[in-house]
C-alpha cells in the first residue's frame, strides 16, 4: 500500500470539496429553472428544458461519483 504525499493529500481535499460544491451548485441551476418555469396553474415547460434538466442530473451523478472516488482514496490512499 502506497502512501499519499502531504501536498497530494491537500489537493485531493481541495477536489473533493470543489466537487460537493460543483454538485450543489448543478442542483441550484436545476431550482432556478424550475422555479422560472413554475406558473399558479402548474409548470410551463419550453422546448428544450427536459434535455437541459437532463444533462444537469447527468452532471450531478458525475459528481457525485466523483466525490464518492476521492473520499474512498482519501480515506486507503492507493486502494486495495
Amino acid at each position: 500500500m502506497s502512501e499519499m504525499s502531504p501536498l497530494a493529500r491537500i489537493l485531493m481535499g481541495i477536489l473533493h470539496k470543489g466537487s460537493w460544491a460543483a454538485g450543489a451548485l448543478l442542483m441550484v441551476f436545476a431550482a432556478i429553472l424550475l422555479w422560472q418555469r413554475w406558473t399558479p396553474a402548474g409548470f410551463a415547460f419550453q422546448k428544450g428544458d427536459f434535455a437541459f434538466l437532463g444533462v444537469l442530473a447527468f452532471l450531478l451523478f458525475l459528481a457525485i461519483y466523483l466525490v464518492r472516488g476521492i473520499r474512498r482514496e482519501l480515506d486507503d490512499p492507493g486502494g486495495k
